[in-house]
Formats: C-alpha cells, structure tokens, sequence
C-alpha cells in the first residue's frame, strides 16, 4: 500500500527530501488527509502489515486447502471449522484479565505463538478432530489478541489518535490481504506443496509479527507489564463492566452491526449464486469494490467522523446500511443489467456504513473503558464479535432457505436494534453525567 510504505519511510530520520524535517512537514500534511501522526510508531504499521499479508495468503484457501492436501470431505471440513470457531467466542473476555495484570504485549506475543503452532499443525491434518484442534488453537488466539491489541494500541497512540490508527490499521489489512491473495492465487498452482507453503508463509508471518513486538522496547514500556504493575489494581472485576450500562449497550449494538458487517463475506456471495447464477465472476467483483474502497476511503473519513459525537456517527452507519441492504434487496426485483448496478450501488452504500462504524466502534470502546480495565472492557467488547461470527452463517444460510428476499428487512432490522441501542448509551452517557453533577 502506497500510503503504508510512505509512513514506514517517514518514521526514519532523514528518509525525505531534505532531512528528517522535511519528513515532518510531508507527516502532518499527510495527517489533514485522516492519518495518523507516525513518530516513533512505523513499527506498529509493519506488524499490521506482516500479520495481515500472512493472513491473506492463506486465508481465502482455508477450506481449498484441506479439499486438496488431506481426504476430508466438504461438510467434514466446515463442521470442524464452524465448531472451532466456538473456542474464539470466549477468548477476549478469558484473557480480558491478563492483559490487565501482564501487559498487552506479552498476551500479543503468545497469541502469535499459538497461531504459528496452530497452523504448522495444520501440516499434518488427516481427521475431522485434528482438524478441529488446531483451527480451535487459531481461533483461541484470533480472539484474544483483539482486546489486547487494542489496549496496546490506545497505550501506544493515545485516545485522541486512536481512531486513525485504527483506521490506518484497517486499511493496511485490506490492502495486505489482497496482495496475500493475489500470490497465493499463483501458489497454489503447484498443488500440495503449494498448499504447504502458504499455511507455513502464515506461520512464519505470526513469529516476525511476535518478534517484531516482543522486542520493540516502546510497547514493552507502555503497554508491557511494568506498566501495567504500575496502574492501581483493578476493583470489581466483570460485574464492574456489566454494571457500565452505555458500554454494555454499545455492546449489544456491536453485535448486531457486526452481523451486517458479516453480509458482504457470507450473504452476497451467495445470494448472487441464487438470484444471477450465470454470473460467477460478480461476488468477487463486488468484494474487491470494498477492498478498495475501505483502502482508499478510511484515512480521510476517520478524519471527518473524529470531530463528531461517536454515538452519532454509529446512528448514522446504522441508517446508511440499513438504506445499503433495501438498494440489494430491489435487485431481486430487476432484469440482469439493472440488477447488477442496483449491486454494485447498494456494495458502495454498504461500504460507506462500514467506513463510519469499523474505527469508530473500536475507538468508543477504548474511550469507555477505564485505564485499568481496558483488557476487560475490550474482551467484552471482542465477544461481540465472536457471537455474531457464529451466529450470522447460520442466519444467513436459513433465511435464504426460506427465499432470497428473506435476508434483507432481518437485517435493516438489526441495524434498527443497533440504532436504538447506540441511542440508549448516549442517554445513559448524559444521565451519568448529569447525576456526577
């Protein structure tokens, strides 16, 4: 990604025209356009970019991979990965506690550890239960590198400059998934080895990405245990964050916008199947619009979100995707042509609500979360994620069973439930407010 490799050089002195100064003048232009200040910090948009170019090397082959490479049949294959995922529901709010008392960044190094394992394990699957022992290590580790990752993240930058690194961190994951993509595409071409190569490239991008952190002395000292030994002991546990009634309905929220953020991977690809069979190449299309997209388009809207009430801007994502999922639902209703821009409109609406909720969801959360209890708030906060992961194939799946129409008013009714929730934890915000008055 051009913007990654521009900040990557500017956090070296003298890398610019004209010496580090000049660097300074091209980083805070560069900040009127939505991104985030790079000082000291390039480190970090590496290991976004390491772990998610491993990831997106392996990551669209998951299922091809165990099809070619073992004798696994297909409804073996996604049974033991569907109840694999179950094990990453719990893993934010397990380890919630760990972070608090350790240090983000020890928790960020064993996480990678468990998934180089995990998917070196991945080498010698021959049964569904091995199978599902090793993507259940992976899964473990996907959900509780989360919260920790966000600790670290808000201990490294700040509240104020949270949600553009988010929004920078999103954008490099994008942009490293698709070229992951693009070469495992030419990878697996030579078959089993092939196959084996991408599962051990996205180990060894877990262990750089361990290394990378366990030996950057800045995480360690502000997101490492002897920071986390300095803050005042945590008091009340998860009874204290269940007690937090806005977090907790900006949870309920997360979940059923979550289940949106689900469509454009699990719903479209295969409503299109049903509603235009002829049209193979169309789900991929539609997904590489908001690769591109969310590349391209979150720097500069995290900017115009940062200066607005997040409850705000959330209402809004809310409203926009429920106008994204009625603009799907009428290509149904159309002849091929006009179907496929009603698609393509509706694919763009629908990025434009992700654009306003991915950075600033992520950000609310950290900004409700108490220093000391960061680790818990945002495990909570993660297994809201994991729920609706778990839930929306199902949902999905059943719906279109019943006909392709189905999916769509469920849905803009789960952006009305998040709507209403956000709006519930601006008034438990103003009435707490209020009563400390």
């Amino acid at each position: 990604m051009l913007a990654r490799g521009l900040f990557i050089s500017l956090s070296l002195p003298g890398a610019s025209f004209g010496g580090y100064s000049r660097g300074v003048v091209i980083t805070r232009g560069a900040e009127r356009f939505g991104f985030p200040r790079m000082r000291g910090l390039g480190r970090l948009a590496i290991t976004a970019g390491v772990d998610s170019l491993g990831s997106g090397l392996f990551l669209p082959f998951t299922i091809p991979y165990f099809l070619a490479v073992t004798d696994l049949g297909l409804v073996a294959v996604g049974a033991a990965l569907s109840v694999a995922a179950l094990a990453g529901v719990p893993a934010g709010v397990l380890t919630g506690p760990l972070v608090d008392r350790f240090g983000a960044t020890a928790v960020i190094v064993g996480c990678n550890v468990l998934r180089c394992v995990g998917f070196l394990s991945y080498l010698w699957v021959d049964t569904p239960w091995q199978l599902m022992l090793a993507a259940a290590m992976i899964y473990w580790a996907d959900g509780a590198w989360l919260p920790a990752q966000g600790t670290m993240v808000v201990a490294l930058v700040g509240l104020e400059q949270q949600p553009r690194w988010f929004a920078l961190i999103r954008s490099t994951r994008n942009a490293a998934l698709g070229l992951g993509g693009i070469v495992a595409a030419s990878v697996v071409g030579f078959g089993d080895i092939g196959y084996h190569a991408l599962a051990v490239s996205n180990a060894v991008s877990y262990v750089l990405v361990a290394v990378l952190i366990g030996t950057w002395p800045k995480a360690r000292a502000l997101a490492g245990r002897r920071a986390a030994v300095a803050r005042p002991r945590a008091t009340g546990g998860y009874r204290r964050v269940l007690r937090d009634r806005p977090f907790m309905l900006l949870v309920v929220a997360n979940g059923f916008f979550v289940v949106a953020v689900y469509a454009i991977i699990l719903l479209v690809p295969a409503y299109v199947g049903l509603t235009l069979p002829g049209y193979a190449w169309l789900p991929g299309a539609l997904y590489t619009v908001n690769t591109v997209l969310v590349v391209v388009a979150q720097p500069p809207v995290v900017r115009w979100t940062e200066k607005r009430a997040e409850t705000g801007v959330l209402r809004l994502a809310a409203v926009v995707w429920a106008l994204a999922f009625v603009v799907l639902a009428t290509s149904a209703l159309l002849p091929p042509l006009p179907a496929l821009v009603a698609l393509f409109l509706g694919v763009v609406v629908f990025t434009v609500a992700e654009l306003l909720f991915a950075p600033t969801s992520s950000a609310f959360a950290a900004r409700l979360a108490p220093p000391d209890m960061r680790g818990r708030y945002l495990g909570v906060h993660q297994m809201s994620w994991g729920m609706a992961m778990v839930v929306a194939p199902v949902l999905f799946t059943g719906l279109l069973a019943q006909g392709t129409v189905w999916p769509w008013p469920v849905l803009v009714g789960c952006c009305a439930v998040a709507w209403l929730a956000v709006g519930g934890a601006r008034a438990s915000r103003v009435a707490a407010a209020a009563a400390r008055v």
